[in-house]
């Protein structure tokens, strides 16, 4: 407030809020050629290739968001043994790429969320195979402001120079300006047996296991969370019988960990990821196999802090003026998980032989396009089915790979066109039956996920100050109306162009903008923007920019800051 005229009971308070500078969604590629390690066959054809990635570091340069981590890639594949046994190996890909986002720079925050893992395979040799995985990650950069704002506004305000004390008509909005998290991992091991159903043999040896997990139950207790869970594992093995016959068998067990987190306290709410990272299995007799896997289970339990923001004051007298600033808030829409089922029918070409028996079944899920429209979000993308089976009566192996589109709807009441959306879809269950020897009808179900956020401008107030008294802060837009009279000094940035006469209305946007009686315009900060961009958009050189707006460090403007435009 002025320090000429001093109004009691308005207090401040200062709050730490995170600013969205960015919020994209990026691909990287990560590449390279895998050998096949000894004493392991060679390659006769590959019959399936998954991919995991792990992000290991994130940093951030100016402009630029780099992304490094690592692709572990499992391949099944036949051999080129007389008999075609199927054999598994897995290897490793480095993962480094960058992602361009304008307006940042060293210092801020980088958040990288895998949406998207998709894996292709070329044989190169009997012993080298050629690998393509396509990683689709969403990037979001936050600034953390420190923003003094007007958390109370007395009943009755009392100004000397008027006989009768006024009554302002404060506006209000509570939004979340901050999210505090904490997070937590803890490892254990599930064990448990699986039992070979009747119509299948015996297992002699085995092949390979491919294991999920997922979370049935999070529940937040003092100082800990207890996660519980299930192991789906898939065991592909050489049956009991002198032509070697590869079969698979299905089960599930289940785990609970404990995951100590100091400061969390029960209400609160939990997420929780299982991490399978390594399973093996053993042959307890012919019918009964024994499964073992170490879960890694991370929990992140998000604190949100409301806030009453004093949005605007009306009603003062001619000689107050509430000063205000913007800052962006993300509010999440909604979001939703849901279980779809995609029905396809596969048609072996004639260079295969006929579907004696399906072995096993594959499929992996890539996002083409999420489209977020009224009450929904849209998510197409790509399903890449591989059918394992085998020829009768020589059990030989045998695999068909197919590309389907796929499409899910996931309902988010409120949501717009105009919202973001993201989305993940992966992967549960895949069932492959033969309906006619060149012929099978395959069922997959698919898991979406899907969120809406909106990015909205809160404007705050942050000081009440006499209308010809002071100058006014940086970073702050003055209400319609309000007259600085000749002479107040105004500094560059303030949203007063010319400095003085009627100052401009609310902020405007990227798309518009205010003209003052000297010609001068006004911009404020959104995101992506740049100086660069900003002096192309209305046609003038960075340097006049920077100087009209005494810019210390050109690479350094924030999302809502209003610059006048020369």
């Amino acid at each position: 407030m002025s320090e000429d005229l001093v109004i009691s009971g308005v207090h401040h308070k200062k709050v730490k809020v995170e600013v969205i500078v960015a919020d994209v969604s990026a691909t990287i590629i990560a590449g390279g050629q895998l050998t096949v390690p000894p004493p392991k066959p060679d390659i006769a054809s590959i019959l399936d290739t998954q991919a995991q990635v792990t992000i290991s570091r994130v940093s951030v340069v100016s402009g630029t968001v780099v992304i490094q981590g690592n692709v572990t890639v499992d391949i099944t594949y036949v051999s080129t043994a007389p008999s075609q046994p199927v054999h598994f190996f897995e290897g490793t890909l480095s993962l480094f790429g960058s992602v361009n986002v304008p307006g940042i720079f060293p210092g801020m925050t980088p958040e990288v969320v895998v949406t998207s893992v998709y894996a292709t395979s070329r044989l190169v040799d009997p012993r080298t195979v050629e690998v393509n995985v396509l990683v689709t990650v969403r990037v979001k950069v936050l600034r953390e402001q420190v923003l003094p704002i007007v958390s109370e506004v007395p009943k009755m305000i009392i100004v000397p120079t008027v006989t009768v004390p006024v009554v302002p008509v404060v506006q209000r909005r509570v939004v979340t300006v901050e999210r505090a998290v904490l997070q937590g991992e803890a490892q254990t091991i599930a064990v448990g047996t699986i039992s070979i159903p009747p119509d299948k043999p015996g297992a002699s040896d085995i092949i390979r296991t491919s294991a999920a997990g997922s979370v049935t139950r999070a529940n937040v207790l003092r100082s800990k969370v207890v996660v519980d869970g299930v192991v789906s594992t898939r065991t592909l093995y050489v049956g009991l019988s002198p032509g070697q016959p590869v079969f698979s068998v299905d089960g599930a067990i289940a785990f609970s960990v404990i995951v100590d987190l100091p400061g969390v306290e029960v209400g609160m709410f939990a997420f929780a990821a299982v991490q399978i990272e390594a399973v093996d299995t053993t042959i307890v007799n012919s019918r009964t196999l024994r499964v073992r896997a170490v879960v890694k289970v991370s929990v992140v339990v998000t604190v949100e802090r409301e806030l009453p923001l004093v949005t605007g004051i009306g009603a003062l007298p001619p000689s107050l003026v509430p000063i205000t600033q913007d800052f962006l808030v993300e509010e999440i829409v909604g979001q939703v998980q849901d279980d779809s089922t995609v029905t396809v029918q596969i048609v072996v070409p004639t260079t295969l032989p006929g579907i004696g028996r399906v072995i096993q079944s594959f499929a992996q899920a890539r996002i083409t396009k999420t489209a977020v429209l009224d009450g929904v979000i849209i998510v197409q993308g790509i399903l890449r089915i591989t059918i394992l089976f085998s020829e009768l009566p020589s059990q030989k192996v045998f695999a068909h790979v197919e590309t389907v589109p796929f499409s899910v709807t996931l309902r988010i009441p409120g949501a717009v066109p105009a919202f973001f959306g993201t989305a993940e879809v992966i992967v549960v269950r895949v069932v492959a039956v033969s309906v006619q020897p060149r012929i099978a009808n395959i069922r997959v179900t698919l898991r979406g996920w899907g969120m809406v956020t909106r990015i909205d401008t809160v404007p705050t107030v942050v000081d009440i100050r006499s209308g010809g008294a002071g100058q006014v802060p940086p970073g702050t837009v003055a209400p319609p109306g309000t007259v600085v009279p000749p002479g107040t000094p105004v500094p560059p940035g303030t949203g007063i162009p010319g400095g003085g006469g009627e100052l401009p209305g609310p902020p405007v946007s990227s798309s518009s903008q205010s003209s003052s009686s000297s010609g001068s315009r006004v911009h404020v900060v959104q995101i992506g923007d740049t100086l660069f961009r900003i002096a192309q958009r209305y046609g003038i050189t960075v340097n006049a920019i920077v100087q009209t707006n005494s810019i210390e460090d050109p690479n350094r403007i924030a999302v809502g800051d209003t610059l006048v435009i020369p």
